[in-house]
């Protein structure tokens, strides 16, 4: 699959947008919105190659130079804009106007493509809005961003919206089977963990991260020596930092699935659905108050990662903890270290 073609499940916005090339009515900013991995950049590259291609009409074919060096990132008058050290910084904006005041190098068109706008500096927000405010030529910005709440007013109110819907979980199960041969058991607990994002579940399939899928359920559903196997997989993880994130959010579903199991909720509701008869048995043990106290103590965990605090200790305390829910009766205070400079 080529350009537009890549985008499952997203037929309305890809409509608009050829119209809106067939029509020559191109808008000069156009706000992307999505949850991480729904495809937003995917959405936003199709659309270049769109502009840029040199074989097909309102689309692309994928394999032209226009399209191969858009894809690859180096055509010079498309510019990617991305954060540095987790913000969107003034600099960079001033960059983009920059290349945007010149004539494009090739063709007629000029791109800039903001990915995370959430994260502008409030420099580099009031900067993108004098661009905004003047658009020149045939010059396109394409935002990225999880939602319009996270943006200035002014700047959404520049912008045409172009929401990424959220695909239903069989629709993804069926892709995965297809392009990934996966089982239809997991091709279903993979579209249940990406709630939604294609991208999401893309990623999924096509890394080792199923392998910290088993390794986080062999932790809670072993039968003997939970604390040993908590530590263990904290350790694993502690040499392998960026399978963390993932591994949090395959140990909140599970606790999500148990509140939904011991609520009566069936089956196919629950995204663990190759671990039911596991599901069943444990919810079976625990009032809900635990259960829900361990996820706000995941969340807890994330945030005090994300703050740069000691990944082991932290790790260590939260899956020891998993190891035994009713733990998580007595709110724990595990999550106050010192920052590190360990990450």
């Amino acid at each position: 699959m080529r350009g537009f073609d890549t985008l499952i499940g997203q037929e309305a916005v890809v409509k608009r947008l050829q119209q809106a090339i067939n029509s020559g009515r191109v808008a000069h900013a156009y706000l992307i919105t999505g949850a991480p991995g729904s495809g937003k950049k995917t959405l936003a590259l199709a659309f270049a190659q769109a502009l840029f291609c040199q074989n097909r009409e309102n689309s692309a074919c994928g394999h032209c130079r226009n399209c191969s060096r858009i894809e690859a990132g180096n055509h010079p008058d498309v510019t990617i804009v991305e954060p540095k050290t987790g913000r969107l910084r003034i600099d960079q904006i001033r960059r983009l106007k920059e290349k945007f005041a010149l004539q494009a190098y090739e063709g007629t068109w000029k791109i800039g493509m903001i990915i995370d706008a959430e994260t502008m500096t409030a420099a580099a927000a009031n900067s993108l809005l004098k661009l905004l405010e003047e658009p020149s030529g045939r010059a396109v910005i394409m935002l990225l961003s999880v939602g319009p709440s996270m943006l200035l007013p002014t700047i959404v109110s520049r912008c045409q919206i172009i929401p990424m819907r959220r695909l239903s979980r069989l629709r993804i199960a069926s892709f995965l089977e297809d392009e990934y041969q996966l089982s239809p058991e997991t091709a279903m607990v993979v579209a249940g963990l990406a709630d939604g994002r294609l991208g999401q579940a893309i990623e999924m399939a096509s890394t080792d991260k199923l392998v910290w899928k088993d390794r986080v359920l062999a932790m809670v559903t072993s039968e003997s020596g939970r604390g040993l196997e908590a530590l263990r997989l904290a350790a694993m993880l502690d040499t392998e930092p960026d399978a963390i994130e993932f591994s949090l959010q395959v140990l909140t579903a599970w606790l999500r699935d148990l509140l939904l199991v011991a609520s009566g909720c069936a089956e196919e509701v629950v995204v663990h659905q190759d671990h039911h008869n596991q599901l069943l048995a444990e919810s079976g043990k625990y009032d809900e108050s635990p259960i829900r106290q361990a996820i706000l103590q995941v969340e807890d965990a994330r945030r005090a990662l994300q703050a740069h605090a000691n990944r082991r200790l932290t790790l260590d305390a939260l899956l020891y903890q998993m190891a035994d829910l009713t733990s998580f009766s007595r709110v724990s205070e595990v999550y106050k270290y010192g920052k590190s400079s360990r990450g």
